[in-house]
């Protein structure tokens, strides 16, 4: 599928186990071994439990052994205990992990005590992890409980983006499922999550340099595109030659762009959307 896509779209292959496969050494190798031949990265999931200690350093050993970066979905919950994401941190500082590790969600901190979740962050920004935000889905799933029947969200789900960034932690946003139980809507869109994440996360002040840092992506630790549009030059540049709307920012990010042009290698390529019945039919053959 990837060289089938090749030039339009790069895939990347991430496993995704669970705590017990992890610390089932036969599996995780095994897991390890498949995610070598693809090319892939080693990924698991994790929120609260009693030996994410040893899962992490588990994971990383493994990680360590076939000579592949890690990428975590971790803390994804609203347990104020939940503290996997110091577990990675402890164990790359530890053990001189040299690889690359991306750590997605990270929900829990943002309801954690300031000084917890200072000395997470801390902990973090010294063992060089990346921090992927997943601000609408993320927004969507987290505090949703049926209480009664009646029960509005008290919380926005996502991680402590600014305070990561300020603490030199590479930070990113993404999305996280499109139109299944995890997330029921999303277009596979990078700059309806940039947009939107901006609204979420408010990281768009300061203005000065709120957006030549943000970026979209599933790697945080870097290799994607940034968002160049939102220096003055190159979005008047852009605007004249109709590929954003207008001249200023703050229109490019209020008016959703059907009819977007998408440069890729320099070259406009087809941007015309799939009938959702074509699309429809595509999962029917699949399933």
């Amino acid at each position: 599928m990837r060289e089938r896509w090749a030039g339009r779209i790069e895939l990347q292959a991430v496993s995704l186990i669970g705590p017990d496969d992890i610390l089932n050494r036969d599996n995780l190798r095994a897991v390890a071994s498949r995610t070598k031949e693809a090319k892939g990265l080693l990924g698991g999931s994790t929120g609260v439990h009693p030996d994410n200690p040893a899962i992490m350093r588990a994971l990383l050993e493994v990680a360590g052994d076939f000579g592949l970066d890690v990428d975590l979905h971790i803390d994804e919950t609203g347990d104020p205990a939940a503290d996997a994401l110091q577990s990675p941190a402890e164990a790359v500082i530890e053990t001189g992990f040299t690889g690359k590790v991306t750590a997605g969600h990270c929900c829990a901190i943002a309801i954690q005590p300031e000084a917890v979740a200072m000395a997470m962050i801390e902990r973090v920004a010294r063992a060089g992890i990346a921090v992927v935000s997943l601000p609408i889905c993320n927004m969507y799933l987290q505090d949703r409980r049926n209480v009664g029947g009646v029960r509005t969200p008290r919380w926005r789900g996502v991680t402590l983006l600014n305070e990561l960034r300020a603490a030199g932690v590479p930070v990113a946003i993404a999305s996280d499922n499109t139109r299944d139980p995890f997330y029921a809507y999303g277009d596979l869109d990078g700059f309806e999550v940039l947009r939107e994440g901006a609204r979420i996360l408010h990281f768009d002040h300061p203005q000065a340099d709120a957006f030549t840092r943000a970026r979209s992506g599933q790697r945080g630790a870097g290799g994607h595109w940034w968002l160049h549009l939102f220096r003055d030059d190159r979005r008047r540049a852009a605007c004249r030659a109709g590929v954003v709307p207008g001249p200023h920012w703050t229109e490019l990010m209020s008016r959703p762009q059907t009819d977007r042009v998408v440069l890729r290698n320099g070259a406009a390529i087809d941007t015309t959307l799939p009938d959702y019945r074509e699309l429809d039919d595509l999962m029917g053959r699949q399933a």
